[in-house]
């Protein structure tokens, strides 16, 4: 088709011979193979539609189609960024003045100013004021002075009266050194009126539209009636610089170019600099001959990028009249300081623009920019609008979310309400969770590596998966796109967005994958022989991400960095506080283990009942060991509450038999909470008590009273120490009276005091009513095993039982030995490990097993199921207090908690394999 639209309208330089022609050959006089001219701008106009060869001008005579001019050479200087133009050149329709900078000597002129000034030869050191007179001279420095911008936007001055009696509009802007003064013949006197009138009509046609589509419809319309132009298109650029038709409006008998598309590279980066810059650029009559503007020798050539009046290159000109365009115009659309698109009018017999009229187009130019601006910052904002909504209900839910990676998880569908998308993938946590389409699961390491290489802690993404990873082809219908949105200040996290695959069929008005072919060494292009439409059907893509789109993944991705951020703080303040609170827990451990053993120590060290037996002693130190432990199981349980009376017995159960103890008060429900601290509390006092105190004393004596203040609204607990040793305040305050006197009114509000009298200890304690109730029915403890499941087994002689005995620990190992042994029930196998277990099991079948819960790193629930399976009966062994450990379908296997009591194991075993 046409080599650049918008470059053909602008007078852009950089045509180019490069493509080739279609089958059936090229046509130099611009005509496809099928004998229709296609009209590249304003390609001559066909009226009957057929390939006559010849066109008409609006005159109706006939003109002979033009032909191929030989190119030769280029303009004789360069211009703004690189830029080639016919700088010693302008318009014939207008004449030019250069002067100093201080506006009073012309240095240069063009060849035909002479002639308008009514004098002959050169002008070089006149007196501008003696040259166009002084009103002239006066009107021009006042317009320069109050205009401020000459640089950027001329400075104008209307209806001036010229030394040939005619009158002109004067354009005033700067060029480096130069003042250049553009002189063109003046509107009627009576137009500026008219001209504002259309102007104000154009813009309140378009003020109120919100529909891109018809404001574009709107736009090229109004641009052809008001300003008369044959043909009149908006292009809109893409991302990439590649453009397309978005609105037209022709003449009946022109083709349309509505939705074509070219390449980025049919406008050089020079030229889009220069439209940013130079917002509108007529060429009146591409067929005349331009007027070349003399400059005294040693002058350097003028800058004439931002005049009105430069001429189009030769090459350019030759080729608007190749493609039968006389006249064109272009209308510069910026959006944020960029160039956003252009309005484009080519018409096929000359259209010169008077100053009023480039105004027009100018001032309406400006403001569709403004009304483009803002309908995209409307639609952003409403954009910005509904992310925020999102973020805000993100956020809002996860605040009080522990497992921040499976609120995410959970909330992938809704956190993609902020792009148009079919699918996502989010990895997190160090797994992937899916929606949507995309990607089979396999092809999702890939992804990730290349979210990692490319993305890194910035937005990234593609239309083109296949063009990076080329297995991604296979899957295009589900994922051909992608866009890659970090979610964490460091790489690692990253929520994929999908698109699916688009099959698109584009116009192009060339080949957007090849390069223009240099016709000079210098790098200059001519304008190409041929104008094919070059169709291109695009697979493999999703639709393009927008910058909408990418703004508003970036309002996610921050929301996201600060939800995962404040998510990862966290984990690093638990991860301290539970650190700190192991270390406590080790430390109180450690001091609970300590007093454990000097109670055993105690114990041990009591001296023989006189008359008493060795056995009897050792029997009552088991029972008092055993009671320790039970004492210390309902220390740790303090979940769901217990009775205090229950807690005192378990506690105190040791020392009933050397010692006399009371316990008087109603039944009092404990919450989980108070039982749990005053667990503590007794156990430090009854330690205390046997150490230093009553309970270390055969004739000591406890006593325990709590009873309700109403009064108060508490409960007063009393523990009473006498028949004891003299005591004494202590040197230093040890865990137990920082306990007391502190931790108890700090955990549960109450008070403590701590009376040290000669006859003994006396501690009162007030606990708050909310922590206990009185004679509620207390909920059983389920401590005792449910009865086991009868399980057929080998009937044979108590006394022969082969018992299998599973514990890691050898010294507790040797003492269930001992007792099993003791109690005449059979012989004792006794492995440590599951392995040694279940090969025992597969050499000899065992009448009864005992199976610790725990071996080290392993558990025995392995062994249990081999067990059942074979029918042969078993317990459970272990030192916790409850059942968690245990599968439900073992729940019912019977529980002996340690330490072992010889008399209880033996009846377990009895009950089991009688």
């Amino acid at each position: 088709m046409h080599d650049g639209p918008v470059a053909a309208a602008t007078g852009a330089v950089c045509w180019r011979n490069r493509h080739t022609a279609p089958a059936g050959g090229g046509h130099g006089n611009g005509t496809t193979p099928a004998g229709r001219h296609v009209p590249p701008h304003g390609h001559g106009r066909n009226v009957h539609g057929t390939d006559t060869g010849i066109s008409r001008n609006d005159d109706g005579r006939d003109r002979p189609p033009p032909r191929l001019p030989a190119w030769r050479g280029r303009p004789h200087a360069t211009g703004v960024a690189g830029m080639t133009w016919a700088t010693d050149h302008i318009q014939p329709h207008g004449w030019l003045l250069a002067c100093d900078a201080r506006l009073e000597r012309i240095v240069r002129w063009s060849a035909n100013a002479p002639r308008c000034v009514g004098r002959d030869g050169m002008l070089d050191g006149l007196l501008l004021r003696e040259v166009v007179g002084r009103e002239a001279t006066h009107n021009i420095r006042n317009a320069l002075a109050t205009h401020g911008e000459a640089h950027r936007r001329p400075a104008l001055v209307f209806g001036q009266e010229a030394p040939d009696g005619r009158r002109y509009d004067v354009a005033i802007h700067t060029a480096g050194r130069d003042i250049l003064l553009e002189w063109e013949p003046a509107a009627r006197p009576d137009g500026d009126g008219s001209y504002m009138s259309l102007l104000r009509t154009m813009i309140d046609r378009i003020r109120e539209i919100t529909d891109f589509d018809r404001l574009f419809r709107t736009v090229v319309r109004l641009f052809a009636g008001v300003l008369r132009f044959d043909r009149v298109m908006l292009y809109r650029f893409a991302e990439d610089g590649s453009g397309k038709v978005a609105a037209e409006y022709h003449a009946p008998d022109l083709e349309s170019f509505l939705g074509q598309h070219f390449p980025a590279s049919d406008i050089p980066d020079p030229a889009r600099r220069l439209y940013s810059t130079n917002l509108i650029r007529v060429i009146g009559d591409a067929a005349a001959t331009p007027i070349p503007v003399i400059s005294p020798a040693g002058m350097p050539p003028p800058d004439l990028s931002h005049a009105h009046l430069r001429a189009a290159t030769s090459i350019h000109s030759d080729y608007l009249r190749m493609m039968g365009v006389a006249g064109c115009v272009s209308v510069s659309l910026m959006v944020d300081g960029r160039l956003w698109g252009m309005i484009a009018g080519h018409h096929y017999s000359p259209h010169i623009m008077n100053m009023s009229q480039r105004i027009i187009a100018r001032m309406f130019g400006e403001f569709l920019s403004l009304q483009i601006t803002n309908l995209l910052r409307t639609k952003r904002l409403s954009m910005t609008r509904q992310t925020h909504a999102l973020i805000e209900t993100l956020l809002k839910g996860a605040a009080p979310v522990a497992d921040m990676p499976a609120y995410l998880m959970s909330h992938l569908t809704d956190m993609l309400s902020f792009v148009q998308c079919d699918g996502a993938a989010l990895w997190v946590g160090g797994q992937w969770t899916l929606h949507g389409a995309h990607p089979p699961p396999e092809a999702m390491t890939g992804l990730l590596d290349l979210a990692r290489q490319r993305a890194g802690t910035q937005i990234w993404h593609t239309a083109c998966l296949s063009a990076l990873i080329p297995d991604a082809a296979d899957y295009a219908t589900q994922a051909a796109g992608v866009m890659i949105v970090p979610i964490s200040s460091q790489p690692g996290d990253y929520l994929l967005v999908f698109r699916r695959e688009v099959v698109r069929t584009l116009k192009w008005s060339a080949d957007p994958a090849s390069r223009p072919r240099a016709e000079a060494e210098d790098g200059y292009f001519g304008p190409r022989t041929s104008f094919a439409i070059w169709t291109q059907q695009v697979t493999r893509e999703c639709l393009p991400w927008s910058g909408d789109d990418v703004e508003a993944a970036g309002l996610v991705r921050s929301a996201l960095i600060e939800v995962m951020g404040a998510y990862h703080q966290l984990q690093l303040s638990e991860r301290a506080t539970a650190d700190l609170r192991q270390r406590m827990l080790n430390e109180e451990l450690n001091h609970r283990v300590k007093n454990i053993l000097s109670v055993v120590q105690s114990l041990v060290s009591q001296p023989l009942e006189p008359g008493g037996t060795a056995q009897d002693h050792v029997d009552r130190l088991r029972g008092r060991i055993r009671a320790l432990a039970l004492a210390h199981d309902q220390a740790v349980r303090s979940e769901g509450g217990g009775l205090l009376r229950a807690l005192l017995d378990a506690e105190l159960a040791p020392y009933r038999e050397r010692c006399f103890i009371t316990c008087d008060g109603p039944p009092v429900w404990l919450t989980g909470r108070a039982l749990s601290v005053l667990a503590l509390v007794v156990h430090e006092l009854a330690t205390n008590a046997v150490k230093y105190g009553a309970l270390g004393h055969a004739r000591g004596r406890l006593d325990i009273t709590w009873l309700h203040d109403a009064a108060r609204d508490e409960w007063r607990i009393a523990w009473r120490e006498s028949g004891g040793p003299g005591i004494t305040p202590p040197a230093r305050r040890g865990f137990g009276s920082v306990l007391i006197e502190r931790g108890f009114p700090h955990e549960l509000g109450g008070h403590a005091h701590v009376n040290y009298r000669p006859g003994g200890l006396e501690v009162v304690m007030g606990l708050p009513a909310r922590h206990a109730t009185a004679a509620p029915p207390p909920a059983a403890e389920d401590t005792a095993p449910a009865a086991a499941t009868p399980v057929p087994g080998k009937e044979e002689n108590v006394i022969d039982a082969d018992i299998l005995l599973v514990e890691d620990q050898f010294l507790i190992a040797m003492e269930a030995e001992w007792a099993i042994e003791e109690s005449n029930l059979g012989q004792v196998r006794t492995v440590a490990s599951v392995y040694e277990a279940l090969t025992a099991i597969r050499t000899r079948l065992p009448d009864v097993a005992i199976l610790d819960v725990n071996l080290g790193d392993e558990s025995s629930i392995e062994i249990a199921h081999m067990l059942r399976a074979r029918g042969v009966p078993f317990i459970f062994a272990t030192g916790y207090a409850d059942r968690t450990m245990i599968p439900p379908d073992l729940r019912d296997i019977p529980v002996e908690r340690k330490p072992y009591s010889a008399t209880a194991l033996a009846e377990r075993i009895r009950q089991l394999v009688s």
